[in-house]
C-alpha cells in the first residue's frame, strides 16, 4: 500500500443549484452536443426548422432541392429573385449528415457538380456555397476552405477518383479542354462552411428551438401592454357580462360606461379587468410568436384555469360582482407547473383568462 502521505483525501463535490427539472430529467444536454446525436431523420427535421424559421426571414425566397438530380444544390436561398435567371443572386447551403466532422473526401464531388453545372449554365454561380454539418468540418478541410487556391488544387488532384464518374450517371466528366480551363479559373473563395454553433444560434431565433432542445422560454415577453381606450367588438361579450354583474350588485341597470362612471369603485374595477383581459391576450400572442403552430399552450392553460374555477363559478353568491371577485381570486391560486408558458405567466394573466372564458361563453357571472 502507498505511503499515507501520498494519498489524497476525497473532498465533497460542489453541487450546482438543483432545480425541479434537474431532479426529474437530469442535467440538460447543451444543444451543440445534442445536435451531434441526431439521427439522419432528426437532422433533416432540424434543418427544415432552421430553413423555415430563420432563413425564410433573411432571404427573398428559400427553396430546397428534391432528392436525386439536385445537381449539387441542396438549399437555394435567393438574395435577389427574378424569373430572368440572369438576374438571380443566390446562396447555396449544402447540408451533410455525417457522424464525424467533414473531410475533404466528403466534398470533392459536390464541388465538382458546382463547377460542371455552372460551366454547362444549368444555373448561375452562387454568391456563397456553404457546407452545413452537425459535426462541423475537420481541421484538414477547414484549412483548405481558408485557402481557395489549395482547395482548387485539391479538387483537380482528386477529380478522377471522386468526381469523374460520380457527377452524373449519364457519362464520365473528364477534366479536360475548356472545362479544365473553367475549373482553373473558378473562384473558390465563395466556398465556406457554417459552424454548428452558428446554426444553433440561428435556430434559437425560431419558434422551434424550445420544443427541439428544451431549456425554457429564452425570449423575453413584452412588459408594457396597451389597453385600447375604446371597447372593441370582440370584447363585448365579457364586457356585457361584467355590466350584468355590476347591475346585480347595485340593483340598478348598468349597461354603458356612462352609467358605470357614476360608481368610482366599479369603474376602477372594470378598467383593471380589461387590462387583465389584454394581458392574457398578449400571452396568447407571445405563444404564437415563440412556439410552433399546434403547441396549444395557451388553450391548455385556459382549460387548466377553467378546471380550477368551475366549482366556484357554480357556487351561490349574494351577487354577480362577488362571484367575479371570488373566481378571479381563485384563479390566482391555482398551481400551474407543467404548462410551457409557466415561466412567463403573471397573476393578472389568470384573471384575464377568466374573462377570456366568459367571452367564449364558458362561464357567466349572473
Amino acid at each position: 500500500m502507498s505511503n499515507e502521505s501520498t494519498l489524497i483525501k476525497i473532498e465533497a463535490p460542489v453541487v450546482e443549484r438543483v432545480t425541479n427539472q434537474n431532479l426529474l430529467l437530469g442535467k440538460p444536454i447543451p444543444a451543440i452536443d445534442r445536435l451531434k446525436l441526431f439521427s439522419p431523420d432528426e437532422y433533416e427535421v432540424f434543418i427544415q426548422e432552421w430553413l423555415y424559421g430563420y432563413l425564410n426571414t433573411k432571404y427573398e425566397r428559400v427553396r430546397r432541392s428534391g432528392g436525386a438530380g439536385d445537381k449539387g444544390r441542396d438549399v437555394i436561398a435567393f438574395i435577389k429573385y427574378s424569373k430572368d435567371n440572369n438576374e438571380l443572386i443566390w446562396d447555396n447551403y449544402q447540408c451533410k449528415h455525417y457522424d464525424k466532422p467533414l473531410m475533404p473526401s466528403n466534398i470533392w464531388v459536390e464541388l465538382g457538380k458546382l463547377c460542371f453545372y455552372t460551366f454547362r449554365k444549368d444555373f448561375t454561380i452562387p454568391n456563397k456555397y456553404m457546407f452545413v454539418a452537425p459535426q462541423g468540418v475537420g481541421s484538414s478541410l477547414g484549412d483548405l476552405l481558408e485557402n481557395p487556391d489549395q482547395l482548387k488544387n485539391g479538387l483537380i488532384k482528386n477529380w478522377d477518383k471522386y468526381c469523374k464518374e460520380a457527377i452524373t450517371k449519364e457519362k464520365e466528366i473528364k477534366l479536360e479542354g475548356s472545362f479544365n480551363q473553367y475549373v482553373k479559373k473558378f473562384d473558390f473563395s465563395i466556398v465556406g462552411y457554417m459552424e454548428p454553433l452558428e446554426i444553433i444560434e440561428q435556430h434559437q431565433q425560431t419558434r422551434y428551438h424550445i420544443p427541439r432542445f428544451g431549456g425554457g422560454l429564452s425570449k423575453a415577453r413584452p412588459i408594457s401592454i396597451v389597453t385600447p381606450t375604446e371597447i372593441k367588438d370582440r370584447e363585448m361579450n365579457y364586457v356585457n357580462k361584467l355590466f350584468k354583474a355590476y347591475s346585480d350588485h347595485t340593483k340598478e341597470q348598468i349597461n354603458t360606461l356612462e352609467k358605470l362612471n357614476d360608481h368610482s369603485t366599479l369603474i376602477n374595477h372594470f378598467h383593471r379587468q380589461r387590462e387583465h383581459f389584454y394581458l392574457a391576450d398578449s400571452l396568447h400572442k407571445f405563444e404564437r410568436d415563440t412556439l410552433p403552430d399546434g403547441t396549444n399552450a395557451f388553450n391548455e392553460l385556459k382549460d387548466e384555469i377553467f378546471g380550477g374555477i368551475i366549482d366556484i363559478v357554480e357556487s351561490t353568491f349574494k351577487d354577480g360582482l362577488e362571484k367575479v371577485k371570488k373566481v378571479t381570486q381563485e384563479a390566482r391560486k391555482i398551481e400551474i407547473t407543467s404548462n410551457l408558458l409557466v415561466s412567463v405567466l403573471k397573476s393578472d394573466d389568470r384573471s384575464g383568462i377568466c374573462h377570456h372564458l366568459a367571452n367564449e361563453d364558458k362561464i357567466d357571472w349572473v
